[in-house]
């Protein structure tokens, strides 16, 4: 069995050099599984598109990288489409969640017509970024009842097949709050979701979260695709 791990990816130079040397180390222990890095670098200046090259020769990586800055929601997704694996971890590359977390949940991966999603305990970010957290919470509780802790938990696992059912365009209505949307979206289409502790790290290298002069912005965006989610009717479940 294959797992895909995508990573997207934007200025991490000072973190992804551990970070896969780290998920490699644990990862090729496994011996019922084989596995792949999805890297979507997404228009970064910081030298991270050089240090992939040079990581391609160490690790299995398939290398996504591009000049132009497409987004996490669009990065998320090409990766999603260039997995060749059985099942897809999407996680991110700032180092705060651990391979840890998928190794402890090795033997428990979620059957067809479910995703096995993380609740960071406790979250490890900024204070304005967790308030923000809470307080959207409150308003995607209200739009779609998850019942989940943490709707924005950046650690997600499923059949690479269950992921190609999701329309895309639901998912593309959140441009910037991507896990939000792919939840609201699960919960439209009747998806199971299951809930797993996961442990959080501090980031220790990088900009660790929105700037506050960004967050009224980013909040309203969110708003409305959130609602353009719960209101579409002009879709339908991609069937493989």
């Amino acid at each position: 069995m294959k797992i895909s791990i995508v990573f997207p990816i934007h200025n991490e130079f000072k973190n992804l050099k551990t970070l896969l040397e780290d998920w490699n180390k644990e990862l090729k222990l496994l011996k019922k599984f084989s596995y792949e890095f999805i890297l979507v670098e997404d228009g970064s200046t910081d030298g991270t598109k050089e240090l992939i090259k040079k990581l391609t020769d160490l690790y299995p990586i398939k290398n996504l990288s591009q000049d132009e800055k497409r987004g996490y929601t669009r990065a998320v997704l090409d990766g999603i489409f260039a997995s060749n694996g059985d099942y897809i971890l999407c996680t991110d590359s700032d180092n705060q969640i651990k391979v840890g977390s998928l190794i402890d949940n090795i033997e428990n991966l979620p059957e067809e017509n479910t995703f096995l999603i993380g609740f960071r305990n406790p979250r490890r970010d900024p204070k304005n970024r967790i308030l923000y957290s809470k307080l959207f919470k409150i308003f995607h509780d209200i739009l779609f009842n998850s019942k989940l802790k943490d709707p924005s938990c950046p650690f997600v696992i499923g059949k690479k097949i269950d992921y190609e059912k999701l329309p895309v365009k639901l998912l593309d209505k959140m441009k910037e709050g991507f896990w939000w949307g792919f939840v609201a979206t699960c919960k439209k289409l009747n998806f199971n979701l299951k809930e797993v502790s996961i442990e959080h790290f501090e980031r220790k290298e990088g900009e660790a979260g929105y700037t506050f002069s960004k967050l009224p912005g980013i909040i309203i965006r969110n708003f409305v695709g959130l609602l353009k989610i719960k209101l579409a009717k002009d879709y339908k479940l991609n069937q493989y």
